[in-house]
Formats: structure tokens, C-alpha cells, sequence
């Protein structure tokens, strides 16, 4: 069963999110200076410490991401790929 075309959590992802892979692992910062970032869905918290969350789904340059429930919310509409390879890379 899919979400409700009205859901408030629909704020025009589709534009940005639609059929992009994603890669789940430990939150960490997209760039230096940031201390975190919210769910591109429901807006809560993503954050190394202190946070909603500090695991989660992104996209593979980590600039947007997607808590658990809202992926399994929207996984389907959005027919996002889950990569399998660990991020961050092994080294």
C-alpha cells in the first residue's frame, strides 16, 4: 500500500529523488562545518550525536538523506536502488 497522495511529507522530492540510488550507513556530515541534516521526508534530525537518527539512508554524495521510515514509506514510488556497497569505501 502506497502513501496517501496528501501525505505532509510530500513537499516536490520527486524532482531530485526519484530512481537514485541510495546506500544506507552511520550518518556523518556532508561537508566540514556541518553538525547535521534532516530527512529529506519528515524533517527529523540526522546527526552525529544528539540527533533523531545516526543511521540512515543517502543518496551516494550524502547530501540527501532518508530516515528508515520514510524509505520504507516511499521506497516504492520513488523505485530507489540500494546500493550494496558499504559508505563510507572500505580502504
Amino acid at each position: 500500500m502506497g502513501v496517501d497522495s496528501s501525505d505532509w511529507r510530500r513537499q516536490g522530492q520527486e524532482r531530485f529523488l526519484t530512481g537514485v540510488t541510495l546506500a544506507r550507513s552511520v550518518y556523518t556530515p556532508w561537508r566540514r562545518g556541518w553538525d547535521h541534516d534532516h530527512c529529506e521526508f519528515c524533517y527529523r534530525k540526522f546527526a552525529v550525536e544528539g540527533g533523531d537518527f545516526n543511521v540512515g539512508y543517502h543518496t551516494l554524495d550524502r547530501y540527501h538523506w532518508v530516515c528508515d521510515e520514510c524509505f520504507s514509506d516511499f521506497s516504492s514510488e520513488f523505485k530507489w536502488k540500494v546500493s550494496p556497497q558499504k559508505y563510507p569505501p572500505e580502504v
